[in-house]
């Protein structure tokens, strides 16, 4: 999933100076890495390569690194430094990924970090601007990118394997009028479920393509890899459990979600840094197999794929109950909750252009927009609804939406079709210096998933 987080000064000292030790150099498997910049707005400060404490400090403090200028204006001690949205694999990946084989798990790696740049790559082009005001009326402007580090973890908390990445997205963007300024969080906050969406759907295809696996989806979008054990998913997910244990014990009700941001905080141990990730291996494995797990059967997950391969079906009904579905709190839908619901559909995968291309002809096919402002901003950072005004974008009735779905579902979704054949081996957009396996879009060439446990 993808959770966000506020960054404030100071912040940066976990990204930067806590890495657990034990880190094999160059490794896609063992222990944490080093960060490194991400996004275009970095470029044009001149970051590029691993990510340096002194300068990462001075993005989140909204200073130009070289120069020490000061790029955002300082309302106050506690200024928002920056934003960290946390792409978290599934924990049937996770356990792939630390646990299979090696050859399962490079590709595991690999598939996480091309899914990542994926959604690292739509919140670049649709959620990175900034607001200017002029003789009061407030004018949103695009960006000339992200300046953000990006950090890859692979335990949680708790000391389970856990494989994440923190996108730390700085509070400071140049419009593309040459002035810098903070970024417009309202923009961000309303794309974080269709970067989210995007990423699973890209990391669906990728493992699908690599290994050939299938994948249980669930109605939200999130799912697991058919073949890994629900019990065993379960047993390495102990900072679910003590959640699940702390709100059974507090008195009075239960909170509507199922795990209250009170859980959450009450239940967070600090990392123990002293350990590496070797260490814990062993101790996963005796874990594993004092419960009767044989983690060798992690091996049986390739192959199960029914879908032929580089085949991108967006399931109609899916679609259909994420736009109008029951409990729906909103009638109508901007662009990004139709790139939200078009990557939950996409259940044997996408990439990010074929999610958004979808996601475009469906607008067209609902016809003019109804409104051109939303109603009540996205939620803010609390959570709570952002009040601090309307976010100006196109909005469709969603019965509109459905409707022209249900009208002509093979002319609305025909760029599936023309990319079902594309997504895999397409040009990449942009390429880290340290191997084609990092770079945003790379795709790796077609080829037959590793004969294992056969």
């Amino acid at each position: 999933m993808l959770s966000v987080h506020v960054v404030r000064e100071g912040g940066h000292r976990y990204y930067v100076d806590d890495l657990v030790p034990g880190r094999a150099e160059g490794s896609l498997v063992a222990g944490e890495e080093p960060g490194v910049w991400a996004g275009d707005g970095a470029a044009v400060l001149g970051l590029r390569g691993t990510v340096e404490a002194d300068r990462f400090a001075a993005v989140l403090a909204g200073r130009r690194p070289a120069t020490g200028e000061q790029l955002r204006s300082r309302r106050a001690e506690r200024t928002v430094a920056g934003y960290d949205l946390t792409f978290g694999a599934p924990k049937s990946v996770s356990l792939l990924h630390l646990l299979a084989p090696r050859e399962i798990a490079t590709e595991v790696g690999s598939g996480h970090r091309i899914a990542v740049g994926e959604a690292v790559g739509y919140l670049s082009r649709a959620a990175v601007g900034v607001r200017r005001v002029r003789a009061g009326r407030v004018a949103l402007v695009p960006s000339t990118g992200m300046v953000a580090g990006q950090f890859l973890h692979r335990t949680s908390r708790a000391l389970d394997p856990h494989l994440h990445t923190h996108l730390v997205v700085g509070n400071v963007a140049q419009g593309v009028d040459g002035t810098w300024s903070a970024i417009d969080s309202r923009r961000l906050f309303a794309h974080v479920q269709a970067a989210q969406g995007i990423y699973h759907a890209s990391l669906r295809l990728e493992l699908g393509t690599r290994l050939g696996v299938d994948w249980e989806v669930r109605g939200s979008g999130l799912g697991d890899v058919v073949g890994v054990d629900p019990h065993l998913r379960r047993l390495f997910s102990q900072r679910t459990a003590a959640m699940d244990e702390y709100e059974l014990r507090r008195p009075g009700p239960s909170p509507a979600a199922a795990r209250s941001r009170g859980a959450f905080l009450a239940t967070r141990p600090d990392k123990d840094r002293s350990r590496t990730v070797e260490t814990l291996r062993a101790e996963w494995r005796q874990r594993a197999a004092g419960f009767g797990f044989d983690l060798g059967d992690l091996t049986r997950v390739v192959g199960h794929r029914r879908a032929p391969r580089g085949a991108a079906a967006v399931d109609i009904g899916r679609l259909r109950a994420v736009l109008d579905g029951p409990g729906r709190h909103r009638r109508s839908v901007g662009p990004h909750d139709l790139v939200a619901a078009v990557a939950v559909a996409s259940v044997g995968g996408a990439t990010a252009d074929t999610v958004e291309r979808v996601a475009a002809q469906i607008a067209d096919a609902a016809g003019r927009p109804t409104s051109a402002l939303r109603p009540a901003g996205p939620a803010g950072p609390t959570g709570g609804p952002n009040r601090s005004g309307p976010v100006p974008e196109p909005r469709w009735r969603s019965a509109d939406v459905v409707r022209a779905v249900e009208r002509d579902p093979g002319a609305v979704l025909a760029p599936v079709d023309r990319l079902a054949g594309t997504a895999i081996g397409r040009p990449a957009r942009g390429r880290r210096a340290d191997g084609p396996e990092a770079a945003v879009g790379y795709r790796a060439p077609v080829r037959e998933p590793p004969q294992l446990g056969r």
